[in-house]
C-alpha cells in the first residue's frame, strides 16, 4: 500500500479515536425573565447556564401595554417558541386587565406577542413534551398553589390538581427523562416540611406527588432561599434555578443543591434555546481541550516523520 494512504488511514482512525473520548460542548443559550419583584423590569437576559451571570440584556416589549415584567418562561418543545407569562400594567383608560397576560417572545427583539389574559396569578409555567403547558398559582391569587394546564391558544386555565405544600414561592420544570413535573415551593428553613420548603415529582398522568428530600451544603447553611424559577438542563440532566436572593443552584432530581453563582436579577423564567425545536437542540460533539492537543501532536509528529522520510529517500 502507498505510505500517502497508509498515513490517511492512520490519521483517520486517530481521529474517529479520539472522537469517541469527546465532551459534550454546552452550546445552548440559557434566557432569563425577569421578576416584577419591587419595581418595573421589563427585561430579557442571556445567561451563563454555568454561573447565572449576565451576558446580554434586552427591553421586553408589548404593544399597547405596559410590561413591568415576567412571572413564568417555556420553550414549546414543538416548535421552539418561547411562551412568557407577562405581569402588565393596566392603562387608565382601559380599565383594569387580568393580572397575567400569556404571550409568545421573540428572544432577539424582546417583542411579545399577546395570545391571552388569564384568570389566574401564574408563577410559572412549563411545557411536556406534547406541547401541553402547565401553571402553578402563587400564594396571593384568587387559587393559590394550584396546578393548571393553560390553553395556549388564548391563555385559558384549566384545573388540574391543588398541591399546597410549600410557603412562598412556586416554581415548575419537567424533566423529560423520568418524564415528571417537578415543583419547587417555600421559603427558607425548616426544608422539606409540608409547610416550609419543599422539592416534589407530579406525575402528569396519574397526579401522584413524590417529595424528593432537599440536601447539599447551601440547604445547611440556608443559602438555599425561595425559588422563583427553575428549568430542565439536558446537558448534564440537572435542573438550574434562581432565587429572590439573587443566587444560582444547580438541583439534581434527587434534591441535591450546588451554588453556582450570583445573578444580577430576581429571574421569574428559564428557558434554553428560544427558537430551536428541542428535538433540533442537541448538544454539538467538539473534541475536549486535552483531546485537541492530542490531536494536534500526533499530526504534528506524523507530519514530521513523513517529511524526515522523504528526505531521507532524496
Amino acid at each position: 500500500m502507498d505510505k500517502s494512504i497508509t498515513i490517511s488511514v492512520a490519521l483517520f482512525a486517530v481521529t474517529l479515536f479520539l472522537l469517541s473520548f469527546t465532551l459534550s460542548a454546552n452550546a445552548q443559550i440559557l434566557y432569563s425573565c425577569e421578576s416584577p419583584f419591587g419595581e418595573d423590569n421589563p427585561f430579557l437576559h442571556i445567561i451563563n447556564p454555568n454561573t447565572g451571570a449576565t451576558i446580554s440584556t434586552t427591553e421586553i416589549t408589548l404593544a399597547g401595554q405596559t410590561v413591568r415584567g415576567c412571572n413564568g418562561m417555556a420553550k414549546h418543545p414543538e416548535t421552539g417558541v418561547c411562551y412568557v407569562m407577562l405581569n402588565i400594567t393596566p392603562r387608565p383608560e382601559e380599565g383594569p386587565i387580568p393580572p397575567r397576560v400569556l404571550a409568545t417572545i421573540d428572544q432577539d427583539t424582546g417583542v411579545a406577542t399577546s395570545i391571552g389574559g388569564v384568570e389566574e396569578t401564574f408563577a410559572s409555567i412549563a411545557f411536556t413534551p406534547d406541547g401541553t403547558l402547565y401553571g402553578v398559582t402563587g400564594d396571593g391569587g384568587a387559587t393559590p398553589e394550584t396546578l393548571f394546564t393553560i390553553n395556549i391558544l388564548n391563555g385559558s386555565p384549566t384545573f388540574v390538581t391543588a398541591l399546597g405544600n410549600g410557603d412562598d414561592g412556586e416554581v415548575l420544570a419537567f424533566n423529560p427523562i423520568d418524564e415528571l413535573i417537578y415543583h419547587g415551593s417555600g421559603n427558607g428553613a425548616p426544608y422539606n416540611n409540608p409547610t416550609g420548603q419543599i422539592f416534589e415529582a407530579i406525575d402528569p398522568n396519574t397526579l401522584q406527588i413524590t417529595p424528593r428530600a432537599i440536601q447539599g451544603t447551601p440547604v445547611l447553611d440556608e443559602t438555599f432561599e425561595e425559588q422563583s424559577s427553575m428549568v430542565y438542563n439536558r446537558v448534564n440532566n440537572i435542573f438550574l434555578t434562581g432565587t429572590i436572593d439573587e443566587i444560582f443552584f444547580a438541583i439534581t432530581s434527587n434534591g441535591d443543591v450546588t451554588e453556582l453563582g450570583a445573578m444580577d436579577h430576581v429571574t421569574k423564567g428559564l428557558a434554553f434555546d428560544c427558537g430551536i425545536p428541542t428535538k433540533l437542540a442537541r448538544p454539538i460533539p467538539t473534541l475536549s481541550e486535552w483531546g485537541l492537543i492530542a490531536m494536534a501532536g500526533i499530526l504534528g509528529f506524523v507530519g514530521f516523520m513523513v517529511i524526515r522520510r522523504r528526505k531521507v529517500a532524496a
